[in-house]
């Protein structure tokens, strides 16, 4: 019987997913220095996607939305079967089909189409976070069950928790700094997705 760590796309969507999530972490980190004009403590990521260096950070985002895809379909096979959630995977499919819409629709800044523009980025940047949290604290539920991904997982827990946690934050806070609380709030999931991908290749292949 074959283990799923020679079962496509386990293992090739958890290199695919740490590779797009160093990438983001790299790009968008430098922006943070190479954008002299914007504050980074005020000014959300959004706003780095134009400009100068902006069509980086526009593909750092695509080559994570591909991750996500990636992952999600990953991720389900690469869990125990009673314990795989086709939810979970859906809202990181999700994520990843939302996160382009995201960084495309900054491009129509200036035009007639602005106001729809904006409409639809505010909206698919919300799904996106909302997907993905919810995504990641289902995953990590069940992978604190799971035979082959259970030990070590309680950390992919505590990170799901603490970028929730962000999150609602700034709901209940909004006066905390925009910019700082959306990128803490990135930060954190970055830190989860790397985890996920690597958590994930170490289980399947033990």
């Amino acid at each position: 019987m074959s283990s799923a760590c020679d079962t496509w796309p386990v293992v090739p969507s958890t290199y695919l997913l740490t590779a797009a999530v160093l990438s983001f972490a790299a790009i968008c980190g430098a922006a943070q220095f190479w954008r002299h004009d914007l504050d980074p403590v005020a000014m959300p990521l959004s706003l780095y996607l134009t400009g100068p260096g902006g069509g980086y950070v526009r593909l750092a985002y695509y080559a994570i939305a591909t991750a996500l895809l990636g992952f999600a379909l990953g991720s389900y096979r690469a869990t125990d079967p009673p314990l795989r959630s086709r939810l979970a995977s859906a809202l990181i499919a999700g994520a990843g089909l939302a996160l382009p819409v995201v960084a495309v629709t900054e491009l129509f800044a200036g035009t007639t189409y602005e106001n729809l523009a904006r409409l639809v980025h505010g909206l698919a940047a919300q799904a996106t976070f909302l997907w993905l949290s919810f995504g990641m604290l289902l995953l990590s539920g069940r992978w604190r069950r799971d035979p082959r991904l259970g030990a070590g997982s309680s950390l992919g827990w505590v990170v799901a928790w603490f970028a929730t946690a962000v999150l609602w934050l700034q709901v209940v806070l909004p006066g905390l700094p925009h910019g700082l609380m959306q990128k803490l709030a990135i930060g954190g999931i970055l830190w989860w997705l790397g985890w996920a991908g690597g958590h994930v290749r170490r289980g399947v292949c033990r």
